[in-house]
């Protein structure tokens, strides 16, 4: 990771058109296995349109893309919550670039931003099916804390793990 260029870009107008097909292309393979395509097809416009996204900002999240020598390769979108603990909605990595240390880099970036803001804990959701990820997160010394489901309209539900790093 030495003498590579790594930044947060603040998600804008201007910027904004790199998060749809790049969740597209993550979801696809990160989901594909997990999901029925038709939630899959039902969640990308209703998580990544261009209001939904501008309507988080404005209410305090933070969008970020993650840049890698130039390239966005992930995105990043979270939230100090009225609780003081900092609620990671997403954290998304392009699937041919994991492996590589990115993701907790990633990762190590809304934790700090957590502490700074003093924050006393991060936590996220994450799918019971999505082994990979859950696997991320505790090595990262996250804990399940509890088992909730979702309903998400549409007939579906998020079936999710609550992870949760106490600062």
């Amino acid at each position: 990771m030495e003498n590579i260029t790594i930044e947060f870009q603040a998600v804008t107008p201007e910027n904004m058109h790199y998060i749809r097909p790049l969740a597209e292309k993550i979801w696809t393979k990160t989901y594909g296995p997990l999901l029925d395509p038709a939630q899959i097809e039902y969640m990308l416009p209703m998580m990544y349109s261009n209001e939904r996204i501008t309507n988080e900002i404005q209410e305090g999240y933070r969008w970020e893309l993650f840049v890698v020598e130039g390239e966005v390769l992930g995105y990043v979108d979270y939230k100090v919550m009225e609780d003081s603990r900092v609620f990671l909605s997403k954290i998304y990595l392009d699937t041919d670039q994991q492996q590589r240390g990115l993701g907790k880099l990633m990762l190590q970036h809304v934790i700090g931003f957590a502490r700074e803001n003093k924050a006393k804990a991060v936590y996220l959701t994450v799918n019971k099916h999505n082994a990979k990820a859950i696997a991320f997160y505790e090595r990262n010394n996250f804990q399940c804390i509890e088992s909730k489901t979702f309903d998400i309209g549409g007939g579906y539900v998020m079936d999710d793990y609550i992870y949760q790093l106490t600062l």
